[in-house]
């Protein structure tokens, strides 16, 4: 079966070739997007979370920060509030993956249900990343868009007013709403 000897890369890099080839691009143009500083900045990101993820860093502090359960409650915010801290600055998709077997075993050994720690996990992640500007990779490209268009550059924290208090009030209503999920 020839769809299993062919990846995705390998469909995209053919399709350029192709486009190049006909003309329809030229060569700059269809690399523009790789000279992206955002682009750029976004790979090298996942390169350090990847590195973060390969040390064990995550698993080694997830058992010590969780701890031993109380409520589901309790839990979700011995669990929210590292990882939103986390994914302020790495990539929250690797950090989501990695945590995933950390919930799993601790919703095991408390009798939680998984459902009640996922969806909160998956919240965490997510918010923590509007909270710096490399937090997550729209901000990154938004910015560039801002500053191509003349705007001041944005500082690491300049978007912290804005995000923590919201991805703080998102750790209370999930407690809040923990009794009412799966």
């Amino acid at each position: 079966d020839w769809s299993s000897d062919v990846c995705s890369s390998d469909l995209m890099a053919g399709g350029i070739a192709l486009l190049i080839l006909s003309g329809i691009l030229t060569p700059g143009e269809a690399f523009a997007g790789l000279a992206s500083p955002s682009i750029i900045t976004i790979a090298l990101l996942l390169v350090v979370s990847q590195g973060v993820i390969e040390t064990g860093v995550v698993q080694w502090a997830g058992s010590a920060i969780l701890g031993r359960g109380r409520s589901v409650s309790w839990a979700q915010v011995r669990l929210m509030t590292p990882v939103a801290a986390i994914s302020a600055f790495i990539n929250n998709t690797p950090l989501v993956a990695m945590c995933i077997p950390l919930v799993e075993d601790y919703a095991r050994r408390t009798r939680i249900a998984p459902g009640k720690l996922f969806i909160p996990l998956a919240y965490a992640a997510s918010l923590g990343g509007v909270c710096t500007l490399i937090g997550t990779s729209t901000n990154l490209v938004v910015h560039e868009m801002w500053l191509k268009r003349g705007g001041e550059p944005f500082h690491l924290f300049d978007l912290a007013p804005v995000g923590i208090p919201i991805t703080r009030s998102e750790e209370h209503t999930s407690e809040l709403q923990s009794q009412f999920r799966i």
